[in-house]
């Protein structure tokens, strides 16, 4: 068996430490906007991912307000550039990007993140059946 050099194993195990961090940090923040410091906000409750764009901005910036003064940390809570997910109140969900804490519409939506709860799917698969049975 041939035995690496110390620096090979230190830049072995440098990049194995690397990977660990970036994938424990890239798991982010998950938001359920049915929890009870969430659920009384005024854009929680009419908000899905079928919502226009203006709307879920607004209700993920309100969340992410909430998040940040319920944090022992608010300064450094959600910082710009950090991503979270956000469960909206029928189930579906979404990740945001923070823009800018200060500002009121300081998330922006990701596109392509945005997933329908379950049973949005099905009452969706069961209208496009039952649709595609009237055109026949």
């Amino acid at each position: 068996m041939k035995k690496l050099p110390l620096p090979t194993k230190a830049g072995r195990y440098f990049w194995v430490l690397l990977f660990a961090t970036y994938s424990v940090a890239a798991a982010g923040v998950m938001i359920d906007v049915l929890g009870d410091e969430y659920r009384h906000l005024s854009q929680i409750a009419v908000t899905s991912v079928r919502s226009s764009e203006d709307v879920r901005t607004t209700g993920a910036a309100q969340v992410a307000a909430v998040y940040r003064a319920s944090s022992g940390a608010p300064f450094s809570t959600l910082p710009p550039g950090s991503t979270f997910k956000v469960v909206w109140p029928d189930g579906s969900s979404e990740y945001v990007m923070v823009v800018s804490p200060s500002s009121s519409s300081g998330v922006h939506p990701l596109a392509g993140t945005q997933q329908r709860s379950g049973t949005a799917v099905a009452k969706d698969a069961a209208a496009d059946a039952s649709a595609q049975e009237a055109t026949r």
